[in-house]
Parts: structure tokens; sequence; C-alpha cells
């Protein structure tokens, strides 16, 4: 089974050095929700085997799915009722193109690829934060569309920032569901960020985080809040069908 990777900056699910939209195991630096995807596969797959540490795993950029994206399908995305909420079509086309990426991955590898899709989902009170799922079954679809059964949806409720400072606030672990009422917005006052860093006394930078879960500070298989246990189920189904 081989890793496919996708997020939106360093601070997630980590970054190309030398900087570059995509790149294999040796050019990449993973952050702290690649960490987290690894330590969970160890888990699912049974046995000890680190993707991230063993070359068996790369990272494609947002960028690098806007700049290939798919051709638009005939049925690409199905006409909403009047009573639904609207989907959204970038997550769409981005679960699309790695989708893509994914499957030319796998038959140049003749392996299974399993590929994880990173997007925070944000949002702020003024906006209303009701449209994660909406977010998250777009991305699904876009797997979907492509005929792709081991793509992964993994979006924070509002943010990443949210699923971290469930490990380490006071009391970790514990009523961790209402981190995920909050804004997603940076600049408020007490945002999520602000709140992790406050927690960790500003040692918060992507290597301090890394570290964090490597040393099991942050264990994400305590974290238990709706956003998170959604992602760990799909990953969870996708990795024990690999291994079937």
């Amino acid at each position: 089974m081989y890793l496919l990777l996708s997020g939106e900056g360093s601070g997630d699910m980590g970054v190309c050095n030398p900087a570059s939209e995509s790149c294999d195991s040796d050019n990449f630096k993973p952050g702290p929700m690649a960490w987290m995807v690894d330590q969970l596969i160890e888990t699912y797959q049974g046995f000890e085997f680190s993707h991230l540490s063993c070359a068996s795993a790369s990272y494609v950029s947002e960028k690098y799915l806007a700049d290939n994206k798919p051709k638009r399908l005939k049925k690409a995305m199905a006409l909403r009722g009047k009573k639904k909420p609207a989907e959204t079509k970038y997550y769409y086309e981005n679960a699309r193109a790695l989708a893509i990426a994914a499957n030319a991955k796998a038959k140049k590898l003749n392996d299974k690829v399993v590929a994880v899709l990173f997007r925070d989902a944000d949002g702020t009170a003024s906006a209303g934060r009701g449209n994660w799922r909406d977010k998250r079954n777009s991305m699904i679809k876009g797997f979907n569309a492509e005929s792709f059964e081991s793509g992964v949806a993994m979006m924070p409720k509002p943010k990443s920032e949210a699923w971290l400072l469930c490990a380490v606030k006071d009391n970790p672990y514990q009523h961790c569901c209402k981190l995920e009422d909050e804004s997603g917005n940076d600049k408020s006052a007490n945002s999520l960020k602000k709140q992790l860093s406050k927690a960790l006394d500003g040692k918060d930078s992507t290597a301090e985080l890394n570290e964090l879960l490597s040393d099991g500070t942050i264990d994400p298989h305590q974290i238990d809040m709706s956003s998170f246990n959604a992602f760990k189920e799909d990953l969870e189904a996708v990795v024990k069908a690999a291994h079937q």
C-alpha cells in the first residue's frame, strides 16, 4: 500500500522541500496532519510500518490540484433540490484531481494507493458553520466521480487547530466537541490558533507539533470529535480494504 497526501501548507499536511507542487518522500517535509494519518494507518493495518519514514508516500499541493483540474463531467454533481444546501465545487474538483493522480500512481507502482485530502472547513459565526457536511460530501462525490474507492476526506471542523488543541488543553481529550463550534477566523480575539499557542506556551511551530505527535503527547487515537471521527472511520475502512 502507498500513501498520497494533499494539504494546504506546511502547518497541516506538510510541504515539498525544495518548493515544488509535488514530491515523493525524499523531498517531503510532513506536517502534524500527515503524522496523524501515518500513526492511525499503522494501527489500522495491524503492523508497524511508517509510510512516511519508509519512503512510501507522496505529496501534491493545493496548486497542483488546481493546475490539474479535471475536465467537467456531464453529470459532475447532482442537481440539488430547493431544500438542499449548495455543494462546494472547489472541494469536489480537488478530490477528483487527487483521485486521478492516485489512480495514475497506483498504475505506475502496481500497488494500492490510499489518498488523503486535507482541507480546513473554516467557517465563522457570521457565515454559519453548517457547511462542513456539504464540503466533506463534495470531496466524497469527487472521489466517486473517478471511481476511486480509496480516497479519504480529512476535514477538521472548523480547522486543524481544534483537533490539536483537544490533546493539549486543560483536561486533554475531554469535552472537545465544543471546539468544533468555535470560529475558524484566525483574526478573532480568541481564535483557535491563539488558544493552541497559549496552551503550548508559544511552542506551536510545525516542528514542535510534530515532536508532540512523535512522543505521544498528542495521541490521535484519543481524540473524540465528530469531524475527527468521520475522518478516522473513513481512513480505517480504506486501509483495511487495501490490505484484504
